[in-house]
């Protein structure tokens, strides 16, 4: 199984080899980032908009499951990362794909006839992940089981 997800991942990271596509894939990962999140949480915040508190609980919890977990498994990312630089040596689970996971179930509560557009963004995010050979694929289903999962659970609760 873990042959397989290293091959199918590779597979995948050759997709962004070329100078355009690697720039392509990591601008469209970008857009994941907890940085970006946070100012527009913050704009929202600003406004006094109720999705601005949402995506403060949504992030930052995903966040906070994805360090617990990341220092429970400690699996090294995939070798050889171009232009690469990050906050941890960790692959697992994925934190822009709990992340985005989790972003898209919270605006689809707010912003429900988006849905499809949330869907779409969140799996390019996470695949380009593995394109830049930051994770392999099952670093980033466990990180969409986690975003998904506690999403849903704040969701329902808020």
């Amino acid at each position: 199984m873990i042959d397989r997800d290293k091959t199918w991942s590779g597979w995948l990271a050759s997709k962004g080899e070329s100078r355009f596509s690697h720039n392509f894939f990591w601008l469209l990962a970008r857009t994941g980032d907890s940085w970006l999140w946070a100012i527009v949480i913050l704009l929202l915040l600003w406004q006094w908009r109720e999705l601005g508190f949402a995506l403060v609980w949504t992030v930052a919890g995903a966040a906070l499951i994805v360090a617990v977990s990341k220092g429970i498994f400690k699996r090294k990312r995939p070798s050889n990362p171009r232009m690469a630089f990050s906050t941890d040596k960790y692959s697992f689970p994925s934190g822009h794909a709990a992340r985005v996971s989790a972003v898209a179930v919270t605006l689809t509560f707010f912003l429900p006839g988006w849905w499809l557009l949330w869907l779409v963004w969140a799996t390019a995010v996470s695949i380009a992940r593995v394109i830049l050979s930051r994770h392999y694929l099952s670093d980033i289903v466990a990180g969409w089981l986690v975003g998904i999962v506690y999403a849903l659970v704040l969701n329902l609760i808020l």
